[in-house]
């Protein structure tokens, strides 16, 4: 069976596209890998940036890559320089140029993006295929399309023939391709994979898969409402989970449901402002029973910054308080969390956190006692954020997170770099951007940039040269957020450019590495020690 991209399709384009999926799915065998919808770019006369796709690209593990076309109707003409679609409904989708032109230009875009991005010659067979799932096309193409049987797929080889016409169409390619001196590698086939892998992640970070990922959160968003309705008769409970388990979003749904449905003064307290301010713009919660803030705003509003001197009988009280974050907070400042909370049998305490995301080295063992939290935590254990490349690499990178698992979407592996001085990465990073936003049009909303706290002041002040704040961005905003790592804690990007030390603390460098969702640069400063 072939290595499917995507493993699982939410909405395939045409019906043709999905036949053929399945085909090549079932017939081929797992030393092929397939891309299915994969975009790119062209130009029109007027030099306007325009979208294109490739249907699919099939790569052979010992040869090379094929992009392939797929029409669909009742049957594909050429008349009067045109090439018309002839859908069973009487309508029609008339293109200037053929199906095989069009899989053309898809490799050749694609032949051009290798050996830009990787600054090489390819190595490798490189060619294209035309697809027409529905009806008979064969006898035709040498005729009407001036191309050959060998590159066409048509309905006579839908049914068990597929791997056979694959195996031809490589073969062709491969005798026009005479001047292949070189086997195509296992390094080119990771390279030419990783980087298809990169356009998914690129336009998944655009929004590009709004309608699957709308589809997935509906799943998540079940998984943590069982959760919360089971957990519902505890008055006092921990929950621990590793970097992307959900727990900021468990915490945030549990607030949101005690303040209002059940119309209880509810406190959902954190230490990140940043944090904080996230949840608060995504309802507008301003005159409900829901407090949302962070620890400093907490004092500020009480008017002491000294939790010592502060008289707890005086200040405000909460039926129900949520801790997120929790390790974030000082034994002290547990004990005095604690006395903000109703002494009745109605009040209700709960606490969220990560021990492995405990970036102030708090013992953790006595918050949890300061917070009088008695039962053992319950666990998460299925990382939701990340693709699995991220996940396994933040892992690999710092040895934590070992008791959560990875999910099953596949993405490209992240970028590392090792880069002399604090001015080589300030380079690098404005390189990236400019790369992000000018070609690959990603908004620079879905864009974030965190920094170790130990070297955030002094590389904020040699600046970059793109609109940067350090705050948090809604879908409107033009600039890029900058932050430290203990302010991103609990949040997460599409895209995550991360910079630190060689040496980083791992606990820092776990926190960083797992902001990302679809793509990743973990950018380093080498030790000149």
């Amino acid at each position: 069976m072939a290595i499917m991209h995507p493993k699982f399709v939410f909405k395939f384009n045409t019906l043709s596209e999905e036949k053929l999926y399945y085909a090549l799915k079932n017939q081929l065998s797992d030393d092929y890998e397939v891309f299915y919808s994969v975009t790119w770019y062209s130009k029109n006369q007027d030099d306007k940036r325009i979208n294109s796709e490739a249907d699919f690209i099939i790569i052979d593990r010992e040869k090379g890559f094929l992009c392939v076309e797929v029409k669909g109707g009742i049957r594909y003409v050429h008349e009067d320089d045109k090439y018309i679609v002839y859908n069973s409904n009487g309508d029609t989708i008339v293109k200037n140029i053929s199906a095989f032109q069009q899989a053309e230009n898809s490799m050749r875009y694609f032949l051009n993006l290798y050996e830009t991005t990787y600054n090489i010659d390819y190595k490798g067979v490189y060619g294209f295929m035309s697809a027409f799932p529905m009806y008979e096309m064969k006898e035709d193409v040498e005729v009407n399309f001036n191309q050959v049987k060998d590159i066409t797929i048509d309905i006579n080889d839908m049914n068990n023939n597929l791997e056979k016409c694959v195996r031809q169409a490589f073969l062709y390619w491969e005798n026009r391709n005479s001047y292949i001196e070189d086997l195509f590698t296992s390094e080119s086939r990771n390279k030419l994979c990783n980087m298809l892998k990169r356009v998914y992640a690129i336009e998944a970070s655009k929004g590009a898969l709004i309608e699957y990922k709308n589809s997935e959160l509906e799943k998540i968003n079940e998984v943590q409402d069982n959760i919360i309705n089971l957990l519902k008769n505890y008055k006092v409970f921990a929950m621990k989970g590793a970097a992307g388990t959900g727990k900021s979003w468990i915490a945030y749904k549990m607030a949101l449901k005690k303040a209002l449905i059940e119309k209880r003064e509810t406190l959902l307290l954190s230490k990140s402002k940043y944090l904080a301010e996230y949840f608060r713009k995504i309802n507008n919660i301003e005159n409900s029973s829901l407090s949302i803030m962070c620890f400093d705003k907490l004092l500020n509003q009480i008017g002491e910054r000294d939790i010592n001197r502060i008289d707890v009988y005086s200040i405000k009280k909460y039926g129900i308080i949520i801790i997120d974050e929790a390790q974030d907070f000082s034994p002290d400042e547990a004990i005095f969390i604690r006395t903000l909370l109703y002494e009745d049998n109605s009040s209700e305490f709960y606490v969220f956190y990560d021990d492995e995301q405990n970036l102030y080295n708090n013992n953790l063992e006595e918050v949890l006692n300061n917070f009088i939290i008695e039962s053992k935590p319950y666990i998460l254990t299925e990382n939701l954020r990340n693709t699995k490349n991220i996940y396994e690499w933040a892992k690999n990178r710092t040895s934590l997170g070992e008791t959560s698992f990875s999910n099953q979407i596949d993405g490209p592996e992240p970028i590392m770099s090792s880069l002399n001085n604090k001015n080589q990465a300030i380079k690098y990073i404005n390189n990236a951007i400019s790369n992000l936003v000018d070609r690959d049009k990603v908004p620079k909303c879905f864009i974030n940039i965190i920094i170790d706290d130990d070297i955030y002041d002094e590389i904020i002040s040699e600046g970059f040269n793109f609109e940067n704040k350090n705050a948090v961005s809604s879908k409107y905003d033009n600039f890029i957020g900058v932050f430290k790592v203990s302010e991103y804690k609990g949040l997460e990007s599409n895209i995550i450019l991360y910079l630190h030390n060689e040496n980083s603390e791992y606990n820092f460098r776990y926190v960083g590495l797992t902001r990302a969702r679809f793509y990743l640069y973990d950018i380093e400063i080498k030790d000149r020690n």
